[in-house]
């Protein structure tokens, strides 16, 4: 008479389950059954929680389905094999290798991508920080696989999976919609590498989607910047800090090439200045004309731009946001408008309705920039666009947060200056020509 019976081997919080098969004297079978769980929590007694009790009850199918074929074998040989196909069955399974679970698929995609060719660029391999993303996701994975007690493979990335995840991710690690949305889609284009190397997939990761969720754009407007540039600071610091900010409102980049920027960017073309720069996100070569406030700014400093307040850029980049914000404070941009700010009890940015102050960041420059210029008749979007590297004007305009502008309205608003212009030159030429005719006849 067949009899089941569950074990396991190891003292390990995450132990493997093991089924034993015994079918009589000398036939006996053992294999793991995909499942674990935590040994202190093994004993029926102690199968308190939610997770537990469906361990148990995937269990007892288990047990009623391996039952059930047995009896039906018919004359067929049962060994380990047999017992492991039996298994793999009941659970939808196919032969599985440790590429087969997604952690373990990840760091062979994280280790690979140094051979991948950008579809667009053409060029191969990736840069450190898309490398550096692509291994936090892979840690989160194998948090979660922690949390839940379970080894996640390519197959279990269903839509169930997506709402485990997002619980997960929004619960347990405090993270933003926008940056689980993010993350989603990291997961997915693991998954879709995996799949086009041939590994099994699920048929609903065609539906597993990332999301965003437009976040609201905080700007300095033009009268704001001038009034922080008229604040006279008594620390050294903020001084630094506001004219880092003024530079960046007047050329448009994040703050890792605004805080790189030294003399040695600054190049004469054709009679101008320019601050040549190549981006260390996009790697696009930037041109960008010095505007009369940043020439003011290295006119006060002897042709040098501001200092970095460490010798580490990361570092700079922290002290220039907290002193961003302690400068606006202090310059009493205090417009009260929506916004996203870190709760340090909640770890986690909260929407919510605040003084500007509080959410100026080193970030606000480069949105300034394209807010205050966009849609007006000195700055067209290409020329916007070239300076901030944006790629296509979606993508602009959903940056700053704006709806694409009447280009006819805009002409019809340029001519109308234009015909103005004219009839007045056209008007003072036939004042001339009356005054001329007046004198003559005198």
């Amino acid at each position: 008479m067949a009899t089941i019976k569950y074990q396991l081997q190891s003292k390990s919080e995450n132990a493997p389950i093991y089924l034993r098969l015994s079918l009589g004297r000398n036939k006996l079978y053992k294999r793991k059954t995909s499942l674990s769980i935590n040994p202190k929590e093994w004993s029926v007694a102690k199968q308190t929680t939610a997770e537990n009790k469906n361990i148990a009850s995937k269990l007892r199918k288990l047990k009623d389905f391996i039952l059930d074929e047995v009896n039906n074998a018919n004359g067929v040989e049962i060994n380990g094999d047999w017992l492991q196909s039996k298994i793999d069955l009941h659970f939808n399974k196919f032969e599985v290798v440790e590429l087969d679970y997604i952690t373990e698929y990840g760091d062979y995609f994280i280790k690979n991508l140094k051979y991948k060719t950008n579809d667009k660029t053409k060029k191969i391999g990736v840069t450190l920080a898309t490398q550096k993303k692509y291994q936090t996701i892979v840690n989160k994975l194998i948090a979660f696989d922690k949390h839940h007690k379970v080894r996640t493979k390519l197959t279990d990335v269903n839509l169930k999976f997506r709402i485990e995840l997002i619980d997960y991710f929004s619960k347990v690690d405090k993270l933003s919609d926008n940056t689980i949305g993010r993350y989603l889609k990291f997961v997915k284009s693991i998954c879709l590498d995996a799949e086009k190397n041939g590994f099994k997939t699920n048929s609903q990761l065609k539906n597993f989607m990332g999301f965003s969720i437009d976040a609201p754009k905080v700007i300095l407007n033009l009268n704001e910047i001038e009034k922080i540039k008229n604040t006279k600071f008594i620390s050294d610091n903020h001084e630094i800090a506001k004219d880092w900010l003024l530079i960046g409102c007047f050329t448009g980049q994040r703050v890792s090439d605004l805080l790189r920027m030294n003399i040695s960017f600054i190049e004469h073309i054709q009679d101008f200045d320019f601050i040549v720069l190549t981006q260390q996100k996009t790697k696009k070569t930037v041109q960008i004309p010095i505007h009369f406030e940043v020439q003011e700014i290295l006119d006060k400093r002897n042709g040098e731009f501001p200092p970095i307040f460490t010798n580490n850029l990361e570092s700079s980049k922290t002290m220039f946001n907290r002193y961003l914000k302690q400068l606006s404070k202090i310059a009493e941009i205090e417009t009260i408008v929506k916004g996203n700010k870190f709760d340090e009890k909640k770890k986690r940015y909260i929407t919510g309705m605040y003084p500007k102050h509080e959410l100026v960041s080193s970030h606000i420059c480069r949105r300034s920039f394209a807010s205050n210029h966009y849609a007006t008749e000195l700055y067209p979007t290409p020329i916007l666009m070239n300076i901030t590297a944006h790629k296509t004007e979606k993508m602009f305009l959903t940056y700053i947060g704006k709806e694409p502008i009447d280009y006819g309205v805009q002409l019809a608003k340029i001519w109308q200056k234009v015909g103005k212009k004219r009839k007045k030159v056209i008007e003072q030429k036939a004042d001339l020509k009356v005054i001329k005719n007046a004198s003559s006849q005198n």
